[in-house]
């Protein structure tokens, strides 16, 4: 009786623990990992539609695994991740987004290094586009799509007319085929900056990044440099030099950025300068598309930084709780190794997205909208609205304005945004 007793009670043990070390590799029912996905795909755009879809075929093809959506408006959405991060409270998986947004989530140690599987990326999408989702060596999340601020859409046959056959590669060049197109009464660059914001995060978050380099905005805001360095002074001088010539209309603060583009398609500009937003208008409005040309923005002589780089923010991104068990990281790993894939980028780029890989692209897809996904290739320059402080990026907003009406320096814009991060 004491043998069989002993037997029971160790078949018992084994039971448990067995229990134990299953009961958290599975779901209640025992077959299927079940992963909540959070996110703010509740308005019916095309790059949604896709990521709704690539979950769904996911559900379809893995009978052990089932992703639950939970879509949060977009506007209460930021707000509810903060509040359950505090608490860690997340579910096991939510959108997120790069920099500063993201770095909270870090610091508080409620995400999920994504390192064991970040080479499955490797050869397809560029470190420099990663790196957005990335701090001290580890991956947070796989960029989907990105929104590139600095493009120069140009009319191929007034460029052409003004002596030029392929688009200018250096600021002096422009600077001759802005004199070439003023003298041919041709309104060189449509520019509304009604909204204050065009200047800055259009025009100096590329410009800017050709001086200084994409690691002056980041040591600047952590007291490692100041805005009233030489090359910065020199990036915001490109905007007073390009006003005095007259490379813009003269009601460029009273126009709206759409009213400029409008102005561009209809023939009344030579060019315009916007981000990767203004491909589907301006593909969906122009007479002739194969007149339309994308460009980057030019280099500049004796800058510091990189001219493949674009300015961007790489978007789309899919974090995972820090909390997760063994058997809901392999799962969650699956997920996002089937989600960013090929067919999604594919997808995407259908319907007019940029996207951070360099996929093949068939005829069907316009050549301008090709060439501006090559552009990201390059790696991206940091937006500045996207990284400085509201009060750093109204004060720059309002500057950069202001410089276009003679009412101040960028000198003295260097020094207040100086003045004001160190009162920070």
């Amino acid at each position: 009786m004491k043998k069989l007793g002993f037997i029971l009670f160790s078949v018992a043990v084994l039971i448990g623990l067995a229990a134990c070390s299953g009961g958290d590799e599975t779901t209640p029912d025992g077959d299927v990992v079940e992963l909540t996905l959070w996110n703010d795909w509740t308005e019916d755009r095309p790059e949604n539609t896709t990521y709704k879809n690539m979950v769904k075929k996911f559900n379809e093809q893995n009978e052990d695994v089932k992703v639950v959506i939970e879509a949060i408006p977009h506007d209460q959405y930021e707000t509810k991740l903060r509040t359950q991060a505090a608490g860690k409270q997340l579910p096991d998986m939510f959108r997120v987004w790069p920099g500063a947004r993201l770095q909270p989530l870090i610091d508080g140690e409620v995400v999920l290094s994504l390192n064991p599987i970040v080479d499955h990326w490797e050869g397809e999408i560029p470190e420099g586009i990663m790196k957005d989702y990335a701090s001290d060596g580890e991956q947070y999340a796989i960029p989907g799509n990105i929104s590139e601020t600095s493009l120069i859409f140009y009319n191929k046959e007034m460029v052409s007319q003004a002596g030029f056959d392929t688009f200018p590669e250096t600021y002096e060049e422009l600077k001759t085929l802005i004199g070439a197109l003023n003298s041919e009464d041709i309104t060189p660059i449509a520019l509304g900056n009604k909204a204050i914001w065009p200047l800055q995060s259009v025009y100096i978050s590329t410009i800017a990044d050709r001086f200084t380099g994409s690691d002056f905005l980041p040591n600047v805001l952590n007291g490692d440099g100041t805005f009233e360095n030489e090359q910065f002074i020199k990036s915001l001088s490109v905007i007073d030099e390009l006003t005095k010539m007259d490379a813009f209309n003269g009601d460029m603060n009273t126009l709206d950025e759409a009213q400029a583009r409008n102005n561009f398609i209809s023939g009344d500009a030579a060019m315009h300068f916007a981000g990767s937003w203004a491909i589907g208008p301006i593909l969906d409005n122009a007479e002739n598309v194969e007149n339309i040309g994308v460009a980057p923005f030019p280099s500049f002589a004796g800058g510091e930084g990189d001219p493949a780089k674009i300015a961007g923010v790489a978007g789309g991104g899919i974090a995972l709780n820090s909390e997760l068990n063994e058997a809901e990281q392999d799962a969650a790993f699956r997920f996002l190794e089937f989600f960013y894939s090929d067919e999604m980028y594919q997808e995407l780029v259908e319907a007019n997205i940029i996207v951070p890989a360099d996929v093949e692209m068939s005829d069907n897809i316009p050549q301008v909208f090709q060439e501006a996904n090559k552009l990201a290739q390059g790696g991206l320059a940091p937006v500045y609205d996207a990284t400085l402080t509201p009060e750093l990026t109204d004060i720059i907003n309002n500057g950069l304005q202001s410089i276009t009406l003679g009412d101040k320096t960028p000198e003295e814009l260097a020094a207040e945004m100086q003045a004001e991060l160190e009162s920070e």
